[in-house]
């Protein structure tokens, strides 16, 4: 009798693997057994494996993958259809040629071609694709008159989408579609990825280049192999294995021996090992380009449920293209450790995928605490953000990534106050946003050591007195010299320079006839505070709101 496969966890990528290749035997339906630190399955289970490693991506990104957006405008065409295209209207039609467009370079695009051969049909799409054009309204012609020719794309369409909905045409077009979007983000260049490969069917390919090995060398003998695996110290008969197909990882030790001790490669894996590098993707969550993954090795158990629950939480919602990966993070930490950031949680590992990289963090025990207690302020930054040439940057994330990388909020703040006063109409935020930033940047200083002494709410005194002198100068008539004088504040908070700020400040409240308010005391006594009061000022002198509990911006003296 076969023994069970035992796989330990290890370092962050096989722990991706790992929890992906639980990931895809449980979706089957197969036995899964979880311990501390390990899992184990029966050997049987890797019979069919191509066809669940397949169906488990296929169906967890389903709602991303092009075959879904084809088949879900059914509903528009039968919507149409069903109401006598009563609703048909300009708008309507730019979004039917919108979708044309997208048909037609999915049908005729190489991965949908090299799909077709494995479909077993008549249908020719590609000859469905030339009777597909865009439907354009003359100038004399209104939306009664183009009704026939939509009808007819209809029609063209629906013959289309009917392909598509073949269990054929799920299984290997589906397929391709997550070779191309989910699978070459984690490895490439190897088995269906292998640009000379002469295996037609993927499912096959896998196979034979994954499956049937690992297979063949459960069932040798190993006592005469004298290699060890380089990630599990399992017995190996050869060198055979190595890292190079992973993204970002390894090297191809038969073209780079010099990057090997003596040239002598021992970084190599068993085919065990390879088969769950392969399930990286299954065990990373996507989302339009960029992966996540959280790599809590405290146990086997922790590893899958929070991953799992990341993913819950990044598709909750149908609009995937707004997805904020940090806020997902935050949900699916506070879920599963409410009850343990305070006492037992160590320090986790934070995997991110972005632009063909991998970038690392660490979620400590301080970065838990601060974005626990900034959860309100930090839920206030959601729908924030800014375009900066032709990017669009949520702040949200922005301020998560500077969190997570310990870095203080102070080159942000000068950014968005910046950008506020030069291209407003590039802002979708207000100052009350800014001073949300300012508040978890004080939680952040104050649990690095900073800051610690301060307990009044300087970030509130500090705007209230520059929404009273901004009222002062309205008052005046003069409201249009703050800008000028706001950029002065900023460029010697951005330099630090105390003495500039400080001058222009007094030369301010001179002007206005107002006594400078006690608060500014206070930044005198340290950088950190200096900035907290100095950029809080700026945002009530740009766009201040009024506090009416407080007076001229506070105790004065």
């Amino acid at each position: 009798m076969t023994e069970k496969i035992r796989i330990y966890l290890s370092d962050w990528q096989y722990n991706a693997g790992v929890v992906g290749l639980y990931n895809i035997l449980n979706h089957a339906g197969d036995e899964v057994i979880i311990n501390q630190n390990y899992m184990e399955i029966e050997p049987g289970c890797l019979e069919g494996f191509e066809s669940k490693y397949f169906n488990y991506l296929i169906d967890k990104y389903w709602e991303i993958i092009s075959i879904n957006k084809i088949i879900s405008f059914e509903k528009i065409i039968s919507h149409n259809k069903d109401n006598d295209f009563e609703d048909l209207n300009e708008d309507n039609l730019e979004i039917i040629n919108n979708y044309i467009e997208d048909v037609k370079k999915y049908i005729k695009s190489n991965s949908y071609k090299a799909a077709y051969p494995l479909i077993d049909s008549t249908v020719d799409l590609l000859i469905l694709e030339k009777h597909l054009k865009k439907i354009k309204l003359k100038k004399k012609q209104d939306i009664q008159d183009i009704i026939p020719e939509v009808k007819a794309i209809f029609n063209t369409l629906e013959e289309i989408i009917e392909f598509m909905k073949l269990e054929d045409s799920r299984k290997y077009i589906g397929a391709k579609n997550v070779i191309y979007t989910i699978i070459n983000k984690a490895w490439d260049e190897v088995c269906f990825l292998n640009r000379q490969t002469k295996e037609k069917d993927m499912y096959i390919d896998y196979n034979n280049y994954f499956v049937v090995p690992t297979i063949d060398y459960i069932e040798k003998d190993k006592s005469k192999f004298k290699y060890v695996c380089f990630s599990c110290d399992r017995e190996m008969e050869n060198f055979n294995n190595d890292l190079s197909f992973l993204v970002n990882t390894g090297f191809d030790v038969s073209r780079k021996s010099s990057h090997i001790w003596e040239f002598n490669n021992d970084v190599a894996v068993c085919p065990i090992c390879k088969l769950v590098y392969s399930c990286v993707p299954a065990g990373i969550t996507y989302i339009i380009g960029s992966g996540i993954y959280i790599n809590d090795n405290s146990s086997m158990k922790n590893a899958i449920n929070i991953n799992k629950k990341l993913y819950k939480e990044i598709y909750r919602e149908n609009d995937t293209d707004k997805k904020l990966t940090y806020r997902a993070l935050v949900e699916a930490i506070n879920e599963e450790y409410i009850d343990r950031i305070k006492y037992e949680l160590a320090d986790i590992q934070l995997v991110r995928y972005e632009n063909g990289k991998y970038r690392f963090n660490i979620l400590s025990r301080k970065a838990l605490k601060i974005i626990k207690d900034s959860k309100e302020e930090l839920d206030q930054l959601i729908n924030c953000g800014f375009r900066e040439i032709n990017t669009y940057f949520n702040i949200y994330e922005l301020v998560m990534d500077r969190l997570l990388n310990s870095s203080n909020m102070f080159t942000l703040i000068q950014k968005l106050l910046y950008y506020k006063l030069s291209t407003p109409k590039n802002c979708y935020f207000n100052t009350l946003n800014v001073l949300n930033i300012l508040k978890i940047n004080m939680n952040f200083m104050k649990e690095v050591g900073y800051m610690k002494e301060v307990e009044k709410d300087v970030v509130k005194l500090g705007n209230i007195s520059g929404y009273y002198l901004r009222e002062r100068y309205r008052s005046k008539g003069t409201i249009d010299k703050l800008n000028g004088i706001s950029y002065r504040f900023l460029n010697a908070l951005k330099t630090n320079n105390t003495a500039s700020f400080m001058d222009t400040l007094l030369n301010c409240y001179l002007y206005a006839n107002l006594p400078v308010p006690e608060v500014f005391l206070d930044a005198l006594r340290n950088e950190e505070l200096f900035k907290t009061i100095g950029y809080a000022f700026v945002a009530g002198l740009i766009e201040g709101k009024k506090d009416e509990n407080q007076k001229n911006g506070g105790d004065v003296k």
